[in-house]
């Protein structure tokens, strides 16, 4: 009996060891077919731990199912329910700043365990490409910067999403768009105003409502802390580029429109005279001089104030500036307004509904609805808002690539990818060149000639006092594989 009891005994136990091994044979199999997204971040400056960083840990934590609703994707939510989130490294240009250092501790210190390594260099992409391999490389590099990380990662096979705007050049945008478009990749750009709800709300029902659109006034207006403190590159982009490209891609998105002509000026008052003007800003903040990092002289742009008639006979009103000052009360102005023939609506952020008053600190206006914060009751921060929307439209678009096997250009439309950007791109390009040429005229003549024209296939500066009235500088024609774009002329 008792010699039966331990034959019976140790068949259970095979059992059990055998029933075990299948078990762990099958989650290693789970866990080698899963579905993963390695992301490598480039940048790490103004907003990243509020909007883009949150938004990664977010991800990184439960996945993008959770927040498609905010880009009415829902739908999609059981489909990408099982794919990973992972954030591999991060790469900055400055190993003195320490700055990708800083980032990689932001995601082990939300996510212990994290395996972000953080990595400098001028072409930092390069050497992470090479070593990390990731499915995503996502571009918050200056302004200026954006094409080499971009065009970098598409050589390697790599998905992209980058900051606004894409690029500065048309050519750039052209080189960009058509190396997507070959390797069957994504390239998405971060344009949170198209997902804003009240910017989605006016723009898409403004034709139904209003009718016939004749014009639209739109302001975005950061603060001087980005063009004296926070950013170093302000010498080579421009407040339109930078900001106003959020309010291009919103009425090229929601109108259908394409650029026809183009006028722009702009003011040098404040930040060119900036080593004069920075004793007195720190004296009215009463901040000790020392602690401004930028105390010389700045070939920038205060501001740049860019009219635009479109195709449809729209006329536009770009103005965009990044010297607010400190004690404005809202993180930054930014407003648009649509006029119809049958009626008008206007989307104000100061006007959200939200405004408070703190002892030392002033009458704020706070904008939750960008991104704001939840701290749920296991104690984790998790972000919502239109900052995050519009960066899971582009991981949706990844995913499908990837995952689901769906051809790139069948989703345009669904995340703003990069030949939406194609018009915007060639109107931040005029309004740089127009701008100028304009300014010297007025600080030499007192005028203001300089206009661009524009075709699907070119831009043409109109300039009525120069010797060569009409001067192409670009014009759309088959890529030379064997030059790159930096020798486009």
């Amino acid at each position: 009996m008792s010699d039966f009891f331990l034959r019976g005994k140790a068949k259970r136990r095979k059992q059990i060891d055998f029933s075990f091994e299948i078990r762990l044979c099958f989650y290693k199999w789970r866990k080698s077919v899963q579905k993963k997204l390695r992301v490598a971040i480039l940048g790490g400056g103004m907003f990243f731990e509020d909007v883009i960083g949150q938004s990664f840990v977010d991800f990184c934590r439960g996945g993008l199912a959770g927040a498609l609703s905010s880009i009415g994707m829902s739908h999609w939510a059981p489909k990408v329910a099982d794919i990973k989130v992972e954030v591999v490294a991060v790469g900055t240009r400055n190993p003195e700043k320490g700055t990708a250092g800083k980032v990689a501790n932001f995601f082990k210190n939300e996510l212990p365990g994290c395996p972000i390594t953080p990595y400098y260099g001028q072409q930092v992409y390069l050497e992470i490409l090479e070593k990390e391999e990731p499915d995503v490389l996502f571009v918050a590099m200056p302004d200026h910067l954006h094409t080499q990380a971009i065009l970098a990662a598409l050589d390697k096979s790599v998905h992209v999403i980058t900051e606004k705007p894409l690029c500065l050049k048309t050519v750039e945008a052209d080189t960009i768009i058509e190396k997507a478009r070959e390797k069957g990749l994504v390239v998405a750009v971060d344009l949170h105003k198209r997902y804003d709800p009240a910017v989605r709300d006016l723009m898409s029902s403004c034709l139904t409502k209003y009718e016939k659109i004749y014009r639209i006034r739109a302001v975005l207006e950061e603060p001087l802390a980005v063009s004296t403190e926070v950013f170093e590159w302000v010498e080579h982009s421009n407040p339109f580029a930078y900001v106003g490209s959020h309010w291009l891609d919103v009425v090229a998105y929601y109108l259908g429109v394409f650029p026809r002509s183009l006028f722009a000026t702009g003011e040098k008052n404040l930040l060119v005279n900036w080593d004069k003007y920075v004793k007195e800003v720190a004296r009215r903040l009463k901040r000790p001089l020392s602690s401004f990092p930028k105390q010389e002289a700045l070939n920038a742009w205060d501001s740049l104030n860019v009219n635009i008639t479109y195709d449809n006979g729209l006329r536009g009103d770009f103005n965009n500036a990044w010297i607010n000052p400190p004690e404005f009360e809202g993180a930054v102005n930014q407003e648009i307004e649509v006029y119809g023939i049958l009626g008008r609506g206007m989307v104000d952020q100061q006007d959200r509904g939200y405004r408070e008053a703190v002892m030392g600190d002033g009458s704020r206006t706070r904008n939750p609805f960008f991104a704001g914060r939840i701290k749920n009751i296991q104690g984790y921060r998790e972000v919502f808002g239109y900052g995050k929307a519009s960066i899971v439209a582009g991981l949706l678009a990844i995913s499908r690539v990837k995952f689901f096997q769906e051809d790139q250009e069948s989703l345009a439309g669904s995340y703003p990818e990069a030949a939406s950007q194609r018009s915007v791109t060639m109107a931040i390009e005029a309004a740089t060149v127009v701008a100028e040429k304009n300014y010297q005229y007025l600080m030499t003549s007192g005028k203001t000639p300089v206009t661009a024209a524009f075709s699907e296939d070119s831009i043409t500066i109109i300039d009525p006092y120069s010797q060569q009235r009409e001067q192409v500088i670009y014009h759309r024609r088959p890529l030379n594989r064997e030059t790159p774009w930096q020798n486009h002329e």
